[in-house]
């Protein structure tokens, strides 16, 4: 089923004008925004490297020469234990990361639309038979899907009765009720720039947002794609490094490309487990996986 998926994909952003990468596993430094996860780093002839958590900085340099590419990348989180609980948590998955240089953040939301709506139609038609067994009921939902900011998503879980104490950040059981409450794809915008990474464009309106974006799944499925319009400018990368407490040493291969000059860009990660466990409507995220990780699991194969 993932073959035919992966396939999908490939062919909707091939068809887009995007070109294939290959991703780096190790890296020098990568996302320092994983909000809660922790980095996994090993030891290479005496040096450190961490594990890819996140191709971030990596897609917006492979754009500024490319313009259009993506990356089927795995990545390695040690999420926390406890988000075993939430089913949709894996330490060890693959996320299908693109990057668009010169797009708007419309622009870039349209092509996540696209690729969900027309991966599901390709996938229901293709893999009927599997649908038929897991999903009979699956629905392709046609854009354009709705926007709610940040905030009006706090006001509606609150109004809801579930206590929220972080503006920052939408918990998850917040994000899992406001899924099954509007039962449909939605997108989550302008979250607070206080509580992402240094990567994202202010909004220009109003700057202590983001314009940065989640498309939330419905029924409970939660979180599908994060991503936004990307910083370019190396004065603010460096500004928003330093407000985060970050040793700049580790980030010096892409702060000097940024003050060489790199493109404007925006982009974003689809989970490619956590698609295939919506289309198939499993009950946990593993049961997407040949060889799952789960949080907290030791002496997984």
């Amino acid at each position: 089923f993932q073959h035919i998926l992966l396939k999908s994909l490939r062919r909707i952003l091939d068809s887009e004008g995007f070109v294939e990468l290959l991703p780096p596993v190790l890296n020098l430094a990568s996302d320092p925004g994983l909000r809660g996860a922790k980095k996994v780093a090993v030891s290479v002839y005496g040096s450190t490297y961490e594990l890819c958590s996140s191709t971030i900085m990596y897609k917006q340099l492979a754009a500024t020469a490319l313009g259009k590419m993506y990356f089927v990348a795995r990545n390695v989180r040690e999420e926390p234990v406890e988000n075993v609980k939430t089913g949709r948590h894996l330490i060890e998955f693959t996320q299908l990361d693109l990057e668009w240089a010169g797009a708007s953040m419309n622009e870039i939301m349209s092509l996540g639309e696209k690729l969900v709506y027309e991966s599901c139609l390709e996938v229901s038609e293709r893999a009927g038979d599997i649908i038929e067994e897991f999903n009979p009921r699956l629905k392709c939902f046609k854009p354009p899907y709705e926007k709610i900011t940040f905030s009006e998503a706090l006001n509606i879980v609150r109004e809801a009765g579930m206590r929220v104490s972080d503006s920052r950040e939408l918990p998850q059981e917040a994000e899992e009720l406001l899924s099954v409450k509007v039962g449909k794809p939605i997108w989550l915008i302008k979250f607070p720039t206080s509580g992402r990474g240094f990567y994202y464009m202010p909004d220009e309106i109003e700057p202590d947002k983001n314009q940065d974006f989640n498309l939330i799944m419905p029924e409970g499925y939660g979180e599908l794609i994060d991503g936004g319009v990307r910083e370019f400018r190396y004065e603010r990368i460096m500004q928003r490094l330093k407000e985060l407490g970050e040793d700049l040493s580790k980030y010096s291969w892409f702060l000097e490309a940024a003050r060489f000059g790199i493109a404007p860009t925006a982009g974003f990660g689809l989970g490619v487990e956590r698609y295939t466990r919506y289309l198939l409507n499993l009950k946990y995220i593993w049961e997407a996986v040949p060889f799952p990780k789960p949080p907290g699991v030791v002496n997984a194969p």
